[in-house]
């Protein structure tokens, strides 16, 4: 970027002079200096995602596995993920209603995907507030708003409105294969160098007593679940041979170490992303190779890796693992049949089994429901449980949809692949316990984004401004 053009610029001024005062609080500050020094930066922030939303969606999607990774203060603990989508929100909000009270932008209900099942949903919610034990009414309350309809608005509205062009989602596509190749090479580092005492398999790492992606396999896996479609996007897209083998390159090694992780919900994930993608852009050789010879060769072949799920599922390790998931069903189902309707409470499951002593005993610390058809059936009951089922079809087939409108068009590749990534997602958090979290919620609003912007036909060739 030419320096001089940069200078005729009024915001490098702005952000000067800030970046001025920000210098002199802090140097007459004293002891309110990192007070100072956060405030002025939030500022700076703000003032940045007003004038680049999309470097604040870079920003969380840089941040969105590491949702272990919080900012601490006293009784405050946030996930800086989400501390950032809460400041780049601030910033659009209030740009969204100035340029609407100006007549630049109209604010319309279209800006706002699958609105009327999350408000079902969210009225589910509520409901459930109402049979909450009287020490738990607030904490329900407040689950509600966090993270219930934090993660709507936070990771479904913002990419939906923010990414406007081919282009942003382009470079959101190229950041997750940059953290693909990290958490990656994540997971081979703890194959050398294991963390933990025990089975051997990829697990997130820490750093200086940090553990940002936690510390179970099962959260490498969901974030790589993710990751590879967008992997596979870029390789389809890429014209230039070397980047192309390069990220085909990156998939494989993300899929290499998704499988690593020895993760049951992370092999059936991307089996099944691998399998729509083969059922739907390749059905007629998907359809000779499960009728030939290879494929009964390739049954042979896999034989051992069967007997290793075989030995892993008999494991004490797993058995104890899966007498406990069993278990928080049972206890799941007693919820709902209290309140069949509307649930025991939203955020209500973990102080339930936190109470339920012989669950403590046998166990020990309480865990959450695994899997969101049972989280949502014990906390908001039947009412719940639909809504956000008829919430989660709808979105799949918004994106069904789009591919089949788009499947001969440039577009087909990217519709399939977001298909296959939110697929994914949502098959993992059957087993999974982050389903109100931006690891689910930020991949459908990149899916909503991408269904969008090919409805707009804004570019010639993909990839390119507008």
């Amino acid at each position: 970027m030419n320096i001089l053009k940069v200078l005729k610029e009024r915001n490098f001024w702005l952000v000067l002079i800030l970046s001025f005062f920000l210098i002199l609080g802090v140097a007459y500050a004293g002891d309110n200096a990192w007070f100072i020094l956060a405030g002025i930066l939030l500022c700076l922030l703000l003032l940045l995602f007003w004038l680049y939303p999309q470097a604040g969606i870079y920003l969380v999607v840089v941040l969105f596995p590491f949702n272990y990774w919080e900012f601490i203060y006293g009784s405050i603990n946030v996930p800086y993920v989400d501390l950032a989508a809460l400041i780049l929100f601030v910033a659009w909000f209030f740009k969204a209603i100035y340029l609407a009270a100006s007549g630049r932008k109209k604010i319309l209900l279209k800006d706002f995907p699958a609105l009327f099942f999350m408000l079902l949903f969210t009225a589910a919610a509520v409901l459930s507030t109402f049979d909450a034990p009287r020490e738990l009414f607030w904490q329900s309350v407040k689950y509600v708003f966090r993270p219930i309809i934090f993660f709507y608005l936070m990771y479904v509205i913002l990419p939906f409105n923010i990414i406007d062009n081919f282009k942003k989602l382009h470079n959101v596509f190229k950041i997750m294969f940059g953290l693909g190749l990290f958490l990656s090479a994540m997971g081979i580092w703890s194959l050398i160098f294991p963390p933990f005492i025990g089975l051997r398999r990829a697990v997130p790492i820490g750093f200086f007593g940090i553990w940002p992606l936690g510390t179970n396999h099962n959260s490498l896996a969901e974030v790589l679940i993710a990751l590879i479609p967008a992997a596979l996007i870029l390789y389809w897209y890429e014209k230039d041979v070397f980047l192309r083998n390069f990220y085909f390159l990156g998939a494989l090694l993300m899929i290499g170490v998704n499988l690593l992780t020895l993760s049951r919900s992370g092999w059936l994930a991307v089996l099944l992303e691998l399998f729509i993608i083969l059922a739907f852009k390749f059905k007629e050789t998907t359809r000779r190779f499960f009728t030939s010879y290879v494929f009964y060769l390739m049954l042979v072949l896999v034989a051992p890796i069967v007997y290793l799920m075989y030995q892993l599922a008999t494991s004490n390790i797993i058995v104890t693992s899966n007498l406990s998931r069993f278990k928080l069903i049972e206890i799941a189902l007693y919820m709902f049949k209290q309140y069949p309707l509307f649930g025991y409470g939203a955020g209500t499951f973990v102080d339930f089994v936190n109470q339920t002593v012989w669950y403590i005993v046998e166990y020990g610390n309480p865990l959450d429901a695994h899997g969101f058809i049972f989280k949502t059936l014990a906390e908001t009951g039947i009412f719940g449980t639909v809504s956000f089922l008829a919430l989660l079809t709808l979105i799949l087939y918004k994106l069904y949809a789009a591919y089949n409108k788009y499947k001969n068009s440039q577009y087909a590749w990217l519709l399939l692949g977001m298909l296959a990534m939110i697929f994914g997602c949502v098959v993992f958090q059957l087993f999974s316990t982050n389903y109100y979290l931006a690891r689910l919620w930020l991949p459908i609003g990149l899916g909503l984004a991408a269904v969008k912007l090919c409805g707009l036909k804004l570019n010639k060739t993909l990839w390119e401004k507008k």
